[in-house]
């Protein structure tokens, strides 16, 4: 298959000349050009496409032809393709159909005048390579007609390519080539031949070389032919290189020629996975069972050769690179040993390499139990059960071994001596008298496992005992009465035993008749007297000497007791307001079957006692006193026996709060940036009420005037839109807000916003905002402060206050100014509104 000479010419008017590569499709860059010509007749072409930024040509003889970027965007305004043969200039017009498929139009140009910008560009086919010379074409044939001219053009080409000794020596159009382009070098780790490239060229011509990273250059020679050599040593890393050829002719004219390609493989490549063996490279007794399969890694398809145990196998490398060899459990020896494995493989280049690596091998493992156990006789008793039991016996140092005894398992390591031992703490095991089995199984650093067995015989309880507790008394209760004649316990043993009974403190021995019942008496002196849980012990010792031991409590009962009240009614030992309009429940205990009453201020209430003794007062808000004072409350307890007992609790009341003053504000304009306060405290705070429902506090920097007057300065302004609440929480945990309007004719809408609910707003300040008109329900007062039920609003003659359901009941003068005096229902609300604000009730 032939190649295709083309000409370029880019916007400076700089052509290029140059042949597509051999094969299919060949491929040129088209990106910079303006025009391009191809040494091609219209019969030649027997289709066009275009194939996103590229144009494709598709040659009558099978041939594929691409102008990569043909149609990038660039600046040129659009590119001009022309087909020239035998000195015909034929330009291309394209317009597109579906499919990307392209209609081709054909329009033939005239160039036989005296000069046309496309001289350079045509070709005479002179070997169908050589493009017109117009500086040589015009001069040898100017003045003939058209056919003189064409055939001048001809005689042109030829002369352009002769050369010769004198008249100009000009090289002409002659296009370097690279022998055998198509060609493939081989460069393995055993290859000491340098690679050659070599090509033909108009001589003079400068030809620069490359593979990879290596770069030879050379001249052509007077006979047209060029050679580079790269030694093996100058050659780039082990891949696959392309080469490229760049040739610059003696008139500057460029060419990038593709050269043979360059293949690079010196090294095997070949690796050992780690963690062979299930992941930790040791073969167990069970992994060696089954054989033992061996990984790692080579180059695609290279013979691999691995030796384990002294047996080799030899396989392939699959394409992902993985290979791997099996070994049956025969070729496995056992034991405990450190075995080598040995890895070459051969590429396909010849080249070798190898690794090593050491895969342990531990087939064998032994556990057995010491006789003897639990004090030489494999009998655990009540004693050796109390202070725990150790089990122990031998096995290979390092295995770790787990006891089982019962059900319940514990862990043990071997030490370096081959000993183990396993702990089972007092308690682990089940009391009571039988045999049961130790059961040991040992497992090594290599997986593998033994077990061992041996009967143990278990006897812990003194059998029976039992304490008849339930009917001590005949209630199990010790009340003054029968504390005075003194106490018998009683309850069965394993006859033969000897039985121990601690009541409290005193300590007795009690008689075992030949059935087993023991009795033993506590007199008056032992008990002491009072309200409490007597702790009864019986232990008893059988004549093998294990013991037994079951303990009770036995009620003690003389006085009311206990008797307590919580000192603290509320977090500080002080009701605020909101505590107190919560009502107060006092609590305490007492002597389950008691009654308590509670008095505060002449008011009493009887508790609620409950099974366990945990008793409760409860109180409402008008039960209890208001103002700064101290209350007590008087408690008395009467228990089932008629014991009476009384405790006294006192606690404060502080139901007085003053709510922040807001005086006048300072306005930005856009916002409010700070207000003057006449009573305003440390720690007083102020918080916006956003436009958007939410609540952000608001800072600053407090400034005492004198005078008692203060300023706040806001570190931010609060912008129109919003409204401001200053908030105080006195020592006593109540507290009280102010809110002030900000929005000039705001309605009873601004009482809908979602942050109010967080504040008790005891006065409501409208005196900042123009032409308010606020419509005020029970329900509304009631939500604003939930202190008194009372709201104080201040405000001016251009505000307006709807009261529902409202009746005047007064006046009252606030810092020297006229209120009046609102209330509304039946449970106290009240409105205390400043007489300048217009009021509808």
């Amino acid at each position: 298959m032939s190649t295709v000479a083309f000409i370029t010419r880019n916007m400076a008017g700089t052509t290029q000349h140059g042949n597509f590569s051999e094969g299919t499709p060949a491929r040129i860059d088209a990106a910079s050009a303006k025009d391009i010509s191809l040494n091609l007749s219209p019969a030649d072409v027997e289709s066009y496409s275009r194939r996103g930024s590229d144009l494709h040509l598709t040659l009558a003889n099978g041939q594929e032809l691409v102008l990569e970027n043909y149609y990038a965007f660039d600046a040129t305004g659009g590119k001009n393709l022309f087909l020239s043969s035998e000195g015909q200039f034929i330009e291309v017009v394209l317009e597109d159909k579906s499919s990307g498929m392209l209609f081709a139009t054909y329009e033939p140009l005239d160039l036989t005048g005296k000069w046309s910008a496309y001289d350079e560009m045509v070709f005479l086919d002179v070997d169908r390579i050589e493009p017109v010379v117009a500086p040589l074409a015009a001069p040898l044939f100017g003045g003939l007609g058209a056919a003189g001219a064409a055939a001048g053009v001809v005689g042109a080409a030829a002369i352009a390519g002769g050369g010769g000794d004198g008249g100009g020596g000009g090289t002409g159009g002659i296009v370097p080539t690279v022998n055998d382009p198509d060609a493939t070098y081989p460069v393995s780790g055993s290859t000491s031949t340098a690679v050659e490239i070599t090509g033909t060229g108009a001589p003079g011509s400068e030809v620069t070389v490359t593979v990879g990273t290596a770069t030879q250059t050379t001249t052509v020679d007077e006979d047209g032919n060029w050679g580079v050599t790269f030694p093996v040593d100058d050659l780039p890393p082990d891949g696959n290189y392309e080469s490229t050829v760049h040739v610059v002719d003696p008139n500057g004219t460029e060419f990038d020629l593709d050269g043979p390609t360059v293949v690079i493989d010196t090294v095997a490549d070949v690796t050992l996975d780690e963690g062979q063996a299930g992941g930790d490279d040791m073969i167990n007794a069970a992994e060696a069972a089954d054989g033992v399969t061996l990984t790692g890694t080579a180059e695609a398809g290279a013979t691999v050769e691995v030796t384990f145990q002294g047996v080799t196998r030899t396989v392939t490398a699959a394409e992902d690179g993985t290979w791997s060899a099996d070994f049956a459990a025969s070729e496995i020896v056992a034991g405990e040993y450190d075995s080598e494995v040995t890895v070459t493989a051969t590429d396909s280049f010849g080249n070798t390499g190898s690794t090593t690596g050491t895969i342990r091998v531990d087939t064998l493992t032994a556990v057995a139990i010491d006789p003897g156990q639990a004090g030489g006789d494999d009998l655990v008793n009540s004693s050796e059960a109390a202070a725990g039991l150790t089990l122990t016996g031998t096995g290979e140092p390092g295995a770790t071994v787990s006891v089982t005894v019962e059900g319940i398992t514990r862990s043990a390591t071997v030490d370096a001596d081959g000993n183990w031992a396993a702990e089972f703490e007092a308690g682990a095991l089940p009391a009571g008298e039988y045999d049961t089995t130790v059961s040991v199984t040992s497992t090594d650093a290599a997986g593998n496992t033994a077990t061992a067995t041996a009967d143990l015989r278990v006897d812990t309880l003194v059998d029976p005992l039992t304490l008849e507790a339930g009917s001590i008394e005949g209630d199990n209760v010790v009340n003054n009465t029968e504390h005075s004649d003194g106490v018998t316990l009683t309850g069965t043993v394993e006859p033969g035993s000897t039985v121990v009974v601690q009541l409290g403190s005193a300590t007795e021995t009690a008689t075992v008749d030949a059935d087993g019942n023991w009795s033993v008496d506590f007199a008056a002196s032992d008990i002491a007297q009072g309200s409490y849980e007597a702790d009864i012990t019986v232990t008893a010792t059988d004549a093998a000497g294990n013991t037994s031991a079951i303990s009770d409590t036995l009620t003690i009962d003389t006085e009311v007791t206990p008797f307590t009240a919580d000192s603290s009614q509320t977090d500080d030992d002080v009701l605020n307001v909101a505590e107190r309009a919560a009502g107060l429940t006092m609590t305490g205990t007492v002597e389950t079957g008691s009654s308590v009453e509670v008095t505060i201020g002449g008011v009493t209430r009887a508790a609620t006692v409950d099974a366990d003794g945990n008793w409760s007062a409860a109180f409402d808000a008008d039960d209890l006193p208001e103002g700064n004072t101290t209350a007590t409350a008087e408690i008395t307890a009467t228990d089932a026996a008629g014991n009476t007992q009384t405790l006294t609790e006192s606690f404060g009341i502080d139901t007085e709060y003053d709510a922040p003053d807001v005086g006048s504000v300072i306005s930005t304009g856009a916002g409010v940036s700070g207000f003057f306060s006449e009573n305003f405290e440390s720690g007083d705070t102020a918080h916006e009420l956003t436009s958007g429902g939410g609540v952000a506090d608001v800072t600053g920097t407090e400034t005492a005037l004198g005078a008692g007057q203060t300023l706040f300065s806001f570190d931010a302004d609060v912008p129109d839109g919003s409204h401001l609440v200053v908030n105080r929480v006195d020592d006593a945990g109540n507290s009280s807000g102010t809110m002030v309007v900000l929005e000039d004719g705001a309605d009873a809408t601004v009482l809908d916003h979602a942050g109010l609910s967080q504040f008790n707003i005891d006065e409501l300040n409208l005196v900042h905002a123009d032409g308010v008109d606020l419509t005020l329900t029970e329900a509304d007062i009631n939500a604003l402060s939930g202190n008194s039920d009372t709201v104080i609003v201040h405000g001016g003659s251009d505000d307006t206050l709807t009261i529902t359901g409202a009746t005047q009941s007064g006046t009252k003068t606030i810092d020297g100014e006229a209120y009046n005096v609102y209330t509304i229902g039946d449970d106290g609300t009240t409105l205390i509104v400043d007489e300048d604000v217009n009021t509808v009730i």
